[in-house]
């Protein structure tokens, strides 16, 4: 009797001792869980059943299957596929085999959005509120890879591509210190008077343009000295200069002032230049200027008018050209002396 009641004792004992050695075993798998990629790619599935593993069903068997069917049915929003874009770190979600919303990795991980998961509209709404947000943001960032830009810049930009999370983009972005007019505004204004020569007033309007203030354009200008002014002015007075050849020298100023104020400088300054630099051309290349203009205009009109009606258009046109009028009559003269 005392041999069989050790035998059952050894028993239950090697018994509980495997039990333990299972829930050991279950223990160490759930902390070695697969990483969330692989449960992306893969997800909870249910393993198909081949025909040649059938067993015969029990009645707990098929009150067990009523309990697994009856927790699916409940769930009313499943994640039934995650699937990875074109678009790099981006995954396309689909609930109850629908495409619901798309979301960047770092969410992906954060709420652990893998097959199988249930969410709720709460959860589903603030998600596509969430992938939203993140898709406009890293459209601003790549639209700010290649040059600063301003807030107004940045807004266009996003609404011509017809996202909706705009202001939380723009607050995260000056949070991140990635848009300041204040400091766009000085950037701006150097490297348009250091590369393009403009003057303050068109660099003003450029800025006024891009959705700056008069305070945040003003700071900006601050980067534009006087001496800078002036030494851009005088830069693009010498290349005009050089282009305007055969030309009176009242003509050769106006067209200096004219592309001047088309640059964006003040008057004082365009005043300045005028009386630091030398303009006028020597007389007799001003007069050989009018002779080729002179030429040129005589032969036109002395198809249409007598001599007298050719000699009155022609001083009319070249008295408008800015030439005087003693070398205008010198020039007539010698014209009808030849003729």
């Amino acid at each position: 009797m005392d041999a069989l009641i050790n035998r059952l004792v050894n028993g239950i004992l090697s018994k509980e001792r495997i039990e333990v050695q299972v829930m050991n075993r279950r223990t160490e798998s759930e902390k070695n869980e697969p990483s969330l990629p692989n449960l992306i790619e893969l997800g909870p599935s249910k393993k198909e059943i081949k025909p040649s593993e059938k067993k015969n069903i029990t009645l707990e068997d098929v009150k067990n299957l009523k309990k697994d069917d009856t927790e699916e049915t409940d769930a009313e929003f499943v994640i039934t596929k995650v699937q990875a874009q074109k678009a790099k770190n981006r995954y396309n979600i689909f609930i109850n085999d629908s495409y619901a919303f798309a979301v960047d990795d770092s969410i992906l991980v954060k709420h652990r959005l893998i097959k199988g998961k249930e969410l709720d509209k709460e959860m589903i709404e603030e998600l596509k509120q969430q992938g939203e947000m993140s898709k406009a943001y890293q459209a601003a960032l790549h639209y700010l890879n290649y040059k600063m830009r301003s807030e107004k810049e940045i807004r266009e930009h996003l609404a011509k591509k017809d996202y909706a999370e705009i202001d939380a983009v723009i607050e995260r972005l000056r949070e991140h210190l990635l848009i300041n007019d204040m400091e766009y505004a000085k950037s701006f204004v150097r490297t348009n008077y250091k590369l393009k020569t403009e003057g303050p007033k068109k660099i003003e309007r450029s800025l006024y343009a891009k959705g700056l203030s008069p305070e945040e354009i003003a700071y900006g200008l601050e980067e534009y000295s006087d001496e800078d002014q002036l030494e851009n002015a005088k830069k693009l007075t010498e290349k005009t200069l050089k282009r305007q050849r055969n030309k009176s020298n009242r003509e050769i100023e106006q067209k200096i002032k004219e592309q001047l104020m088309i640059k964006g400088f003040d008057r004082d300054v365009i005043a300045q230049v005028l009386e630091d630099m030398t303009l006028e051309q020597p007389e007799e290349d001003e007069y050989d200027a009018l002779v080729k203009q002179g030429d040129t205009a005589y032969r036109r009109y002395a198809r249409k008018h007598d001599p007298y009606g050719a000699r009155r258009k022609t001083k009319a046109f070249l008295y408008s050209k800015g030439y005087p009028f003693d070398l205008i009559e010198q020039f007539l003269s010698e014209k009808e002396g030849d003729s």
